[in-house]
């Protein structure tokens, strides 16, 4: 059997990680599985590498370098999370060297007000938003959590209102059987898409069609791309909703 896909050196990071940490919990249970699970994270990372240094040589980018999380828009989301996922295990210090990115990153989150009515980031790509909308929700939960005087509590309610139907084409909640108006009730997933739904399925939410369109059809549910179910969307949204519940019912 043959198996055509991508090939993203990034996405080899990832997975050398998650080798890793497998590699770490089997040692000691299963040490033969534990070696060949590390075996091939150091390959993939050794190949990412070399990748991501020709990838660099072609188009005479900079190399990263260790504070390389403080600077650039495109993965501020990530960057911010990660940084502030850190605090429990760093000092003092550490909190106050990382308020430059999270300062930045409230700044970010404003930007949205004028992009948009809605403040958040809409997809304008071939796969619907939600997914990007929720990292960047779970984001300013914990960077108002832990920095209330730069992030505040307003801007916790940007990524639930959108969810829960303050978006284009209708007022349904994405969540399914969670929602002011009406919840989507027809989602494509492990029900085998026969136009019904599973309680907790996040939607992908908003396609937006060239030139100015967007579109959530709410009685067809084989678009997958717009009403499909899946691990890791309804996993954000369970990072996502408990943070927004412990702000709104704790602050």
């Amino acid at each position: 059997m043959w198996a055509f896909t991508t090939r993203s050196p990034r996405l080899d990071l990832q997975a050398a990680d998650v080798l890793t940490s497998a590699a770490r919990v089997l040692k000691g249970y299963n040490d033969e599985l534990a070696a060949r699970a590390q075996s091939q994270a150091d390959r993939l990372r050794k190949e990412a590498n070399q990748l991501l240094e020709q990838q660099r040589a072609r188009t005479n980018a900079p190399a990263m370098t260790n504070d390389a999380w403080l600077f650039g828009d495109a993965s501020i989301v990530r960057n911010v999370q990660v940084a502030i996922d850190s605090i429990p295990m760093k000092d003092e210090a550490y909190r106050q060297r990382i308020r430059p990115l999270v300062e930045k990153f409230a700044a970010y989150i404003k930007s949205f007000d004028l992009q948009n009515p809605y403040g958040v980031p809409i997809g304008l790509g071939n796969w619907t938003g939600v997914n990007m909308v929720l990292n960047f929700g779970i984001a300013v939960n914990y960077a108002h959590i832990n920095f209330p005087d730069i992030v505040s509590k307003d801007e916790v309610y940007r990524v639930s209102n959108w969810l829960y139907g303050c978006h284009p084409y209708h007022n349904y909640s994405f969540v399914a059987v969670v929602g002011a108006a009406r919840p989507k009730q027809v989602f494509y997933g492990n029900n085998r898409a026969d136009f019904s739904f599973i309680p907790g399925n996040v939607a992908p939410g908003l396609l937006f069609r060239q030139p100015d369109h967007f579109e959530n059809y709410d009685d067809w549910p084989f678009l997958w791309g717009q009403n499909e179910g899946t691990i890791a969307g309804n996993t954000q949204y369970i990072i996502f909703g408990s943070s927004f519940k412990n702000i709104v019912t704790q602050h």
